[in-house]
């Protein structure tokens, strides 16, 4: 875990910034949460209220780590946003969080590839932003720890960002709290060091495409998988195209390969 996400960017408007300290600063939350776990290192988190001042300061030459931005957020759509963003730092992942909704989800299907890399729906809960911090680490560390140390991984394969966005925290909170009984074991403090920087990466697909590219990169760590049952085959598929039995197709794939 060499990389680590230290700097985020939240754009958020007043009320969702009343919403999110409401019972407390997002920052101690989160630090809350992260001594809890025995996690180490919680990230500064710098809040701004529109795209706009957003990009003043990415235009200042301020960098980030990771930018989260809620849908509602100024003049400048957060599609647009992402797209200027990118080009002050191409390799900056942006989150989009949201509610669902009929016209934010069809908003997301026109845009298809605009520079969003994730996109979640939003209830209000530290835990959606611990696991897309881990997530991203995961996959920042990944081609190091994994093909170099033989840290093990696990595939979540899902295309609904509702689903996505209550699986990912429960299944992180999993890990991590099992990850922290393995280290109340350990002989030593250099051995609770190692079992503790060990524990499972996690990737998430949201087509066949995706899924099939990641098993092939690290098919000889995977634990196991975790997939829906219909998702799209390709990336910026429209979801009437789904393939009802995809995931089906995928596992029964994966099985033959590695049963």
């Amino acid at each position: 875990m060499a990389r680590r996400i230290r700097n985020i960017l939240l754009i958020c408007n007043s009320y969702d910034g009343f919403l999110l300290e409401e019972d407390g600063r997002i920052e101690t939350q989160i630090r809350q949460e992260y001594m809890d776990l025995s996690l180490s290192n919680p990230p500064e988190i710098h809040r701004v209220e529109t795209t706009s001042d957003a990009l003043d300061i990415l235009a200042a030459g301020a960098r980030f780590d990771l930018i989260l931005t809620m849908y509602y957020v100024g003049e400048i759509s957060v599609f647009d946003f992402a797209a200027q963003a990118k080009s002050y730092d191409r390799d900056v992942p942006i989150v989009l969080l949201s509610s669902y909704s009929r016209e934010i989800f069809r908003k997301i299907q026109e845009k298809g590839d605009c520079g969003i890399d994730y996109y979640f729906c939003w209830d209000n809960s530290t835990d959606l932003i611990i696991a897309i911090i881990k997530l991203i680490e995961d996959s920042l560390n990944a081609d190091h720890d994994i093909l170099e140390c033989g840290v093990q991984a696990i595939l979540l394969v899902e295309d609904n960002m509702r689903y996505c966005s209550t699986y990912l925290p429960a299944l992180y909170k999993i890990i991590l709290q099992q990850n922290k009984r393995s280290i109340q074991d350990a002989l030593n403090e250099q051995e609770q060091i190692l079992r503790k920087r060990s524990r499972p990466k996690v990737f998430m697909a949201t087509n066949m495409d995706d899924a099939m590219d990641l098993y092939h990169k690290y098919r000889d760590n995977f634990l196991g998988i975790i997939s829906d049952v219909g998702f799209v085959i390709h990336k910026g598929d429209k979801s009437s195209d789904e393939k009802i039995d995809a995931g089906v197709d995928f596992c029964k794939y994966v099985k033959k390969e590695n049963p």
